[in-house]
């Protein structure tokens, strides 16, 4: 009798925990993947939907995804066309249930008590947004991410370090309100997506707790991840996300203002100025990059972006033969930088 009490205490405790949607987006990172998907399925949370997203990988990841659905009944696996990462993301926000939403990258992994502490936390102090520190892996070894001061920061004071990147504007280091998706994607097309959707989450949540603990570990040797990429594309996606930091800063948190106004800027100059030397931006989003520095021109108050940019932005219009010659030079070093680290491995 006793022990169908335990068992029926425990039934009820299990359901009690609110569902969180696990989504995982995944491309090509079959030597990392299994020790991602082990990190989820052993948490000691057990109420987890975890949502696979293959995106067309080439590799043997769809297949892997199969094998530990099979395995595991909470893991949902869908098989897609390649997208990207924000329509992997985007993907998997259709298909979820849960009452909170987590990202976990597949090449990275997590601590198996993530889950079970967010959840805790989020219940505890009611807040939208839980957001912790994190442990970095490169070829150097391990270290860990601190703020100070970061159990005593308001919702205002949180939202305006988004703002300026001063805390990370990654997806995954964080565990969200389902409700604060309502409505709201992840941009498709343009790199560092996370930068361009951060604001608006945070200017959503009621209130936001950053807690100074590491559970994430960030894989940085991974030279697939387009974390590793220098392309027009990657610089426009840096300048899609300040654009939408600058817009939401002259709404809300004027202080931001002209810090990402001066990171849009730089980075709406750089992307022309490399796709120049490599083409790959759209004529949509040479347009969009034009069409924003020339309204700041109009503008005439504009962040000081350093003699550099000032020199490219009017070579843009005046003498495109320097921005070639810098955008070759640009090119020419990021090999080798990435040759010298290669070569430390």
């Amino acid at each position: 009798m006793a022990d169908n009490k335990k068992i029926k205490n425990k039934k009820e405790q299990f359901v009690k925990q609110p569902l969180i949607s696990v989504i995982v987006p995944i491309y090509n990172v079959e030597i990392y993947l299994k020790k991602c998907l082990d990190s989820i399925i052993s948490q000691t949370y057990k109420n987890l939907e975890i949502i696979l997203i293959d995106d067309g990988s080439p590799d043997n990841c769809g297949k892997i995804c199969d094998e530990y659905a099979l395995k595991d009944k909470r893991i949902k696996v869908i098989h897609k066309k390649n997208g990207g990462l924000s329509d992997a993301r985007n993907a998997g926000l259709d298909a979820a249930k849960g009452e909170y939403i987590a990202f976990v990258d597949s090449d990275d992994y997590i601590t198996e008590n993530i889950y079970e502490e967010l959840v805790g936390i989020a219940q505890k102090e009611t807040a939208d947004i839980v957001m912790h520190t994190f442990y970095i892996i490169d070829n150097k070894g391990v270290k860990i991410s601190q703020i100070e001061g970061a159990d005593s920061l308001s919702i205002d004071e949180i939202r305006y370090l988004i703002l300026m990147d001063k805390y990370s504007n990654c997806a995954c280091d964080k565990l969200y309100k389902a409700e604060l998706f309502k409505d709201l994607k992840f941009f498709v097309g343009a790199y560092s997506e996370d930068l361009f959707i951060m604001p608006t989450l945070f200017f959503r949540a009621k209130k936001a707790v950053l807690i100074n603990k590491p559970y994430y570990y960030y894989n940085c040797t991974n030279q697939n991840s387009i974390m590793s990429t220098f392309s027009a594309k990657r610089k426009y996606g840096f300048f899609n996300g300040w654009a939408e930091h600058e817009r939401i800063a002259a709404l809300f948190c004027k202080k931001a203002l002209e810090w990402s106004e001066f990171r849009a800027i730089r980075n709406a100059v750089s992307s022309l100025v490399v796709n120049m030397q490599k083409p790959d931006l759209t004529q949509k989003e040479i347009e969009h990059c034009k069409n924003y520095l020339q309204m700041k021109r109009k503008n005439g108050v504009i962040a000081d972006i350093g003699l550099k940019y000032k020199i490219l932005w009017w070579s843009l219009d005046n003498c495109p033969l320097i921005c070639r010659l810098y955008g070759k030079i640009s090119f020419s070093l990021n090999k080798f930088k990435k040759r010298i680290k290669n070569s430390g491995n």
